[in-house]
């Protein structure tokens, strides 16, 4: 379209239904400009009229001034369709889509002496294009990541369309159900004839008619794997979930199913292996136990019956069982289980009873764990009661004669040691430097005995509940500093470094804490090369003070951590054959620790070295 110049030129573009702006095609000086054009432009009439047209737009000068320039130039127009501006309207930046033309208009010789800027905005058009692009897009996306999830699904999955329940698609795992046969684009009549009569296939009707989610578990369904093959029991667990059409009709059924055949069977050899293994139990003399923690009610073997001294026609109750332990004991049995049953985890405790027929007190170890419902909620515990007696009374004879003959040895030890002490002082200026020698490594070992004696005592006493604890306020970085001063005299193969924390106070025992430190100390020195180094380090950790002891030395395995905290528990191996020892420095240390309400743990890899942790309520 042309425009020619005169009023009707004007009325024209003054009545153009989209804008529309006249420049002088020599100066691009805007001569004419309609209600429309300043619209999208988003200017004042005054920016634009009787001015040069870049500086109105100045934004997008740098984009289509060379397309401008070359309409005036050729006399050919510039069309532009729904493109992306960045334009400054009322004063704010926006961006918005317009299409344009730069038609030239020619003067009667055919010269261009005008150029007429055409433009509609286009903005909520394409971004009503894009969304819907970008809705279908996402559409396709969500169906495609959907087909993906259901082809990777870890379970069999299938779309049964329409009322004949045609399959529409299948995961790998369904069609695995039925390797042999063809599926896929078949109703599930001809391609597994088999269910028409049995009570599946009514479930599926049921389904598809009322939209009613079925859910099926370890449900029989005789069936083939492959066309004609033989009919076998298989036993399945599935859902079948109506899928609806944009009406909310029933359009289908979406299949979930797992086939749990093989653990059925498993099942049924499991209750064969259970019976052989109660068959077991009771040849092994454990008795086995199960408390329902709703009705109090308690199911016990017969075992069980007889450790306890309960008549066989007698019912029990949790808490009629309770009433047979010693007083002394009942709250730590029933605060031991309490917290197990809230932490979810195994109980193991050690007891004294009297027996409901009178026989005399036997000394038992109880151990199980706590069962719950889908909700958290304890519903019974079960466990095993062994006999502890006969072994306990061995061992109180065993700790009676270590403790007598501990005592009988310290006497003369005790003289020994003041006998050496006082020849090492009279020696000390002695210039036969062999019997300096000799007595110091005599003083040594005399120490050294003291000290296993001294352990001795300390097993016997801790087993009897004769160790008192003598609590008293004191700051640990103190005590820990002295303890390795004290190494240090002693020992100069390693190198011992010290990270204190700050002064913190402790209120326990310092005494036996200060053997805790020392007992790992010389651990760390026994355990590990000379000129290694030994890191101490002290901890505030929450509420607690944590204090470690770190070597370079041989570590220890996975199958020894868990009991190096045992009694006369000691690591075989034969590169430590030549360290002395007999396991009750750690076993000490952790009942003094627990004794304060502290804990006591090992972390070690082999080759590495070990890290002994302990901690201690700072309250």
């Amino acid at each position: 379209m042309q425009f020619t110049n005169g009023e009707n030129l004007k009325h024209a573009v003054r009545n153009a239904p989209i804008g529309i702006c006249i420049l002088d095609a020599k100066n691009l000086v805007a001569e004419l400009v309609n209600d429309k054009f300043l619209q999208v432009a988003g200017k004042t009439y005054e920016s634009i009229i009787g001015k040069y047209y870049w500086d109105a737009f100045e934004e997008v000068r740098n984009i289509y001034e060379y397309a401008l320039n070359d309409v005036v130039q050729t006399g050919q127009p510039y069309y532009a369709d729904e493109v992306e501006l960045s334009l400054v309207r009322n004063n704010q930046e926006e961006v918005i889509f317009v299409t344009f033309v730069y038609a030239p208009i020619p003067d009667d010789k055919g010269s261009v002496n005008k150029i007429a800027v055409w433009v509609l905005e286009n903005t909520s058009q394409v971004i009503d294009r894009k969304n819907k692009e970008t809705a279908k897009n996402t559409i396709q996306k969500e169906r495609d990541r959907l087909r993906k999830f259901i082809m990777q699904a870890p379970a069999g999955i299938c779309v049964l369309n329409g009322s004949d329940l045609t399959f529409e698609l299948i995961n790998p795992l369904y069609q695995a159900l039925f390797p042999g046969r063809q599926l896929l684009g078949k109703p599930l009549l001809d391609a597994v004839p088999e269910i028409k009569h049995q009570p599946i296939w009514n479930i599926l009707q049921e389904v598809y008619q009322t939209g009613i989610t079925f859910e099926g578990e370890a449900l029989l369904i005789p069936l083939a794997r492959n066309t004609g093959g033989p009919i076998e029991d298989r036993f399945f667990n599935f859902i079948y979930q109506a899928r609806t059409d944009l009406n909310e009709n029933v359009d289908g059924i979406l299949v979930f199913v797992f086939e749990v055949t093989d653990i059925i069977s498993g099942q049924r050899e499991l209750r064969k292996t259970q019976d052989s293994l109660e068959l077991a139990i009771e040849a092994s003399g454990i008795g086995i136990w199960t408390a329902n923690l709703i009705t109090d009610e308690l199911i016990i073997t017969s075992r069980s019956r007889e450790i306890h001294g309960i008549p066989r026609t007698k019912q029990l109750t949790l808490t009629t069982a309770f009433g047979l332990i010693f007083e002394e004991y009942r709250a730590k049995v029933t605060a031991g289980i309490n917290k197990a049953v809230a932490t979810k985890q195994d109980f193991c405790e050690e007891y004294w009873i009297n027996p409901m027929d009178g026989g005399k007190p036997k000394w038992l170890k109880a151990n199980g764990r706590a069962y719950y419902d889908e909700s958290g909620k304890p519903l019974y515990i079960t466990g095993a009661i062994f006999d502890l007696t006969e072994q306990k009374e061995d061992d109180l004879r065993k700790n009676d004669f270590i403790g007598m003959v501990s005592h009988e040895l310290k006497t003369p030890l005790t003289s020994l040691a003041a006998m050496v002490q006082v020849s090492s002082a009279k020696l000390k200026n002695s210039e036969d430097s062999f019997l300096v020698s000799a007595m110091t490594n005599a003083n040594n070992q005399v120490k050294k005995m003291t000290n296993l004696i001294n352990g001795f005592l300390n097993v016997t006493r801790l087993e009897s509940g004769k160790i008192q604890l003598d609590k008293k306020n004191f700051q640990m970085e103190d005590l820990v500093s002295d303890i390795i001063d004290e190494s240090k005299l002693t020992s100069s193969s390693h190198v011992i470094k010290l990270f204190a924390c700050k002064p913190i106070l402790i209120f326990a025992d310092a005494d036996k804490i200060g053997s805790v430190i020392s007992n790992l100390l010389s651990n760390a020195i026994k355990y590990s090369p000379k000129g290694t180094q030994i890191i101490v380090r002290c901890d505030r950790i929450n509420d607690k003070m944590q204090v470690s002891v770190a070597d370079e030395g041989l570590g220890i395995k996975e199958d020894d951590i868990s009991h190096v905290f045992d009694r006369y528990y000691r690591v075989e191996n034969p590169s430590q054959s030549h360290i002395s020892g007999f396991g009750i420095g750690l076993y000490l240390s952790a009942e003094i620790i627990h004794q304060h309400g502290g804990e006591i743990w090992v972390e070690s890899k082999i080759g590495k070295g070990s890290i002994f942790y302990f901690n201690l309520p700072i309250n």
